[in-house]
């Protein structure tokens, strides 16, 4: 790439090729469009882009409309109301809803339903409008349609009822040997000719809808409609239209001793076709072109100067300008900003003095960045020791709390273990050195068994929350039936419940069978039984409730009592080991406080969870969620 280090020279040269390569695209350009405006096929293509301009935007009407039609006539309500000869009250207030929704929201003229076996005409607005007579002209569409068996007809006509002219879209209803009548939506026909409009080649451009006898049902002219093409166009020309099914453009027919050029395109797969006429003399557009051309060639060189002015003014002022900008950056001391690229690779005085300012910059960046680390390394410092205190204050805080627990733990337990002892001890001492009766001797080993298994359940307590934190404790994965599980666990425990002036609560919501799950049935029942031993334990009246039910991909199991209940405070750490609630366990009942934590830890290794809610004196519900897969 050759450079220059001269601004006027290169000035100089970039106008100079601006000019010669501007005038040699506008020729080419001018040429070439004037060629293409004299080629023999323009009539047919251009005739062919405005029919499918005009169909595409009529198409998209009328096919809204058809189809809406279809569904009213396919309506169940509707068929079901007109095959009981609108007998059914019930069924009449929804097919008339059905007609005045549609009617509010798609905006038609009007939307309507006529039976064929009571000739019945009703409208939107629940209005029964008119009764189909054979004897009045206007409701000749009606008999005509049942008569023919076409399944989508349109006509175009002023509704006296409506009290203006309206696009009919009428579709049969029911099968179409033995229709149950005919419904259908009007259509205002100003905004077909609308859309017409927006695509006429000239002022005198004509288009039509027609049907396949010819007949014209859309014109921006009111006196054409329903009339027949041949009254406009001629026979030939309105015979072809008739026969072909494709489109198509018929060249310099005469009308009036002038000739026109007319072009058809059916719509769709209906049986109208759009029709358009202009004359000769309108369509050929070459002088009108060139004036255009001419006008938009002025346009283009003015543009061009624009252009070339502005390009000039950029290549001196803007240069200099962001050389301004960046000096004073360096004044400010602000150095974050980027050089700019084109200015460090020029060659002339404006890239000298761009690459100056640059070595300034990173300069005093680098000295900036150097110091920036230093201040970052003495922040880090600082942060890291703070840190590092932050985490000997937590190990202390949780060794204090762990060291707390524990000693709670091995007081609360050795008084546990030795209770139950010194019952053992006591009693078997009594058996051995005294002479007792039978009585007193069964009384004395029945209290030596129970606090054996006091001891002994303490002991599994201990040994299965071992278990289950060392990872010893590995769930047998099985499918089980929850509904029989919950059942057999009333089964146990509702006489335990009834001994204590209890009643035991069974709540199943669905059938049994369909309840199932897949999970560990050891593990599960001994949740079960740790939450309703509790709840037997901490209620002195009222009820203890199990029940499960299913909620989304979930199966919900719950335990529910009316006993001590427990404070929001008690609530928090219910679930830890060795944690037990104040004035309770103490005082009434015995254990270790690890029954909730083992609920806890097994409901997590099962993929669930427990959850509680209670208030004081009014009781609790445990509930455990467990993943239905």
């Amino acid at each position: 790439m050759i450079r220059f280090n001269k601004i006027r020279v290169q000035l100089q040269l970039t106008m100079g090729l601006l000019i010669v390569f501007t005038i040699g695209a506008l020729g080419i350009f001018h040429f070439n469009t004037v060629k293409r405006s004299l080629l023999n096929d323009y009539r047919e293509k251009h005739f062919y882009t405005v029919l499918e301009a005009s169909k595409s935007s009529f198409q998209s009407i009328l096919q809204k409309a058809i189809e809406t039609s279809e569904l009213l006539a396919e309506d169940p309500t509707i068929v079901s109301w007109f095959k009981g000869k609108e007998k059914d009250d019930d069924l009449k207030q929804l097919a008339l809803q059905r007609l005045d929704y549609l009617y509010k929201n798609y905006k038609y003229s009007t939307v309507f339903a006529v039976s064929n076996l009571t000739n019945n005409y009703w409208k939107e607005g629940f209005e029964l409008m008119d009764v189909i007579s054979e004897e009045d002209s206007d409701d000749c569409w009606f008999f005509e349609g049942l008569e023919n068996k076409i399944k989508t007809t349109l006509n175009f006509d002023y509704n006296r009822e409506l009290n203006k002219t309206v696009l009919f879209v009428n579709v049969l209803m029911g099968d179409l040997e033995d229709p149950l009548g005919i419904a259908g939506v009007g259509v205002n026909p100003s905004v077909l000719i609308d859309e017409f409009n927006k695509h006429k080649i000239s002022e005198n451009t004509i288009l039509w809808l027609a049907d396949e006898k010819g007949k014209v049902l859309i014109s921006e002219r009111v006196d054409q409609i329903n009339k027949p093409l041949q009254d406009y166009l001629p026979e030939q020309v309105v015979h072809n239209i008739i026969e072909n099914g494709n489109a198509s453009v018929i060249s310099e027919a005469v009308i009036n001793n002038k000739k026109v050029e007319v072009a058809f395109m059916p719509i769709a797969t209906t049986r109208y076709k759009l029709v358009v006429m202009v004359p000769d003399e309108e369509l050929v557009p070459v002088l009108r072109l060139i004036e255009q051309q001419t006008l938009m060639f002025s346009v283009v060189f003015l543009l061009i100067t624009l252009v070339v002015v502005s390009i000039l003014s950029r290549t001196i002022t803007l240069p200099l300008l962001r050389l301004k900008v960046q000096s004073e950056s360096l004044a400010e001391g602000r150095l974050d900003y980027e050089p700019d690229p084109a200015l460090i690779k020029r060659v002339d005085e404006i890239g000298v003095l761009a690459k100056t300012f640059d070595g300034m910059r990173k300069q005093l960046s680098e000295d900036i960045i150097e110091m920036n680390k230093l201040n970052e390394r003495l922040v880090n410092e600082k942060n890291h020791l703070k840190e590092t205190n932050q985490q000997l204050n937590k190990a202390l805080a949780s060794a204090s709390e762990s060291e707390r627990l524990t000693q709670s733990f091995l007081a609360n337990i050795s008084h546990e273990i030795r209770t139950p002892m010194n019952s053992i001890m006591g009693f078997s001492e009594l058996i051995e050195v005294t002479e007792v009766g039978s009585n007193d001797y069964k009384q004395y080993a029945s209290l030596v068994v129970k606090s054996g298994q006091q001891l002994l359940s303490i002991l599994d307590s201990i040994i299965n929350l071992s278990k289950i934190e060392s990872g010893v404790l590995k769930p047998s994965w099985g499918r089980i039936n929850i509904s029989v599980l919950v059942k057999e666990t009333y089964e146990i425990y509702h006489v335990l419940a009834k001994n204590r002036g209890l009643k035991m609560v069974l709540s199943l919501e669905r059938n049994e069978k369909d309840l199932e799950i897949h999970t560990d049935a050891i593990l599960l029942q001994q949740v079960l039984n740790n939450l309703i031993q509790n709840a037997i334990k901490y209620t002195n009246a009222g009820f203890v409730k199990i029940g499960c039910y299913e909620k989304e991909d979930q199966l919900i199991i719950y335990v529910e009592d009316t006993g001590i209940g427990m404070s929001l405070k008690d609530m928090e750490y219910i679930f830890e080991p060795f944690r037990q609630i104040d004035n309770i366990h103490s005082k009434k009942t015995v254990g270790a406080g690890l029954g909730l934590a083992i609920v806890d830890k097994i409901a997590k290794i099962l993929g669930g969870t427990i959850e509680v809610s209670s208030q004081p004196k009014k009781g609790s519900r445990f509930t455990v969620k467990l993943p239905r897969s």
